[in-house]
Formats: structure tokens, sequence, C-alpha cells
């Protein structure tokens, strides 16, 4: 199960640039507990362009995912693995990383992120879903091959950067996990 972060796990605000700023949505812990529990592995696949933008640092990632790791943990879920990507290829910001203003194979909705969780931790795509809230979310898992669900936190579709459309729609995460729950029990 490949999870966007950003308005999927935790709320949408205008870049998560430090652990202060992470909240999970209501139920997000519970949902990931339960895909633990069905056997899913839980990988999480984000563009974080902050890095690029010269907002905070890779530390500062490494401690925002620490955090989320830490706010699943005490309610009895985790995920297997967080990739994410700090590029960004506009230039403009100020305090911006000039090396990180590329255009890369791993910012969504490419598929390097995907990839890379696949050959890690040997993830068979055809039988893998995308859940996310954006358009680029939606995108990406067309482009790898992936079964999507669109939720309705976050961005809920309507960033609008892309026409691809999901195969299914929830209002949350938690509603999205018990819909592959009874999938998986009516098609052991």
């Amino acid at each position: 199960m490949f999870l966007a972060r950003d308005g999927t796990l935790n709320a949408e605000i205008e870049g998560v640039i430090s652990p202060d700023k992470l909240e999970l949505i209501e139920g997000v812990a519970e949902a990931i507990r339960d895909l633990n529990h069905m056997g899913y592995r839980a990988v999480v696949v984000t563009n974080q362009p902050v890095v690029a933008k010269g907002w905070c640092g890779e530390a500062d990632v490494q401690r925002i995912h620490n955090k989320l790791e830490t706010l699943l943990g005490q309610r009895g879920a985790y995920l297997d693995r967080i990739y994410y990507c700090p590029h960004h290829p506009e230039a403009g910001f100020a305090g911006e990383r000039a090396d990180l203003k590329v255009a890369c194979s791993c910012r969504k909705p490419a598929i390097g992120l995907v990839e890379r969780a696949a050959q890690d931790l040997a993830i068979d795509l055809k039988k893998s879903w995308l859940i996310g809230d954006s358009t680029t979310d939606i995108e990406t898992a067309r482009n790898a091959g992936l079964k999507s669900i669109l939720v309705r936190t976050g961005h809920a579709g309507g960033d609008e950067k892309y026409a691809s459309k999901p195969d299914f729609v929830f209002d949350n995460l938690g509603q999205a996990v018990h819909f592959l729950v009874e999938q998986q029990r009516a098609n052991p």
C-alpha cells in the first residue's frame, strides 16, 4: 500500500517544515494499523519540495518523519518505509537550493519512489494500491500501474493538475482501508 503523506496521513498545510506542524488526520493511525494487520506493507511516497525551496533541510524532514512514526507507533501502527523526493524544478524561491532544482525521476507523478520501494521491499506492483489526496497521486498510480484511491482529505483532488481519474474515492483513509478489508474478505 503506497500512501501519500500531506493531506492523506497528516493535515495539509502550506509546507510541513518542522515536527510541530505535523498533525495526524483523525483515524489515520487506526487505518494504518488495519493495513499492518492485513499484511499490507505501508509505504509512504511523498514530494517534499520544502527542501529544494530552502524552507527546511533533510534533517528537518527526518525529524518530521520521526514524529509521524512516533504518533503512529503510540497507537500500534507502523510504516514499513518512507520515501521522499526533495527536488523541485521551479526556481525563484528565496534561499532555494540550486543542487535540488532539477527535473528528476522521483518527484511524483514520476514513479522513481514507487520503483525504489518495489525493489527494496520486494513489492508486486500489480497487486499494489496508491492512496492519496491529489491528482498528482492518482497520476503517479496510473504511471506505475497501481490501483488508486483518492481521499477527500487534504486537496481532495482539487489540485486539478492531472486529468487522471481514481479507481475509487472515499472520504478518508479509514474508509479506504475499510473498503480494502472488505475486498480482501470477499476475495481471500
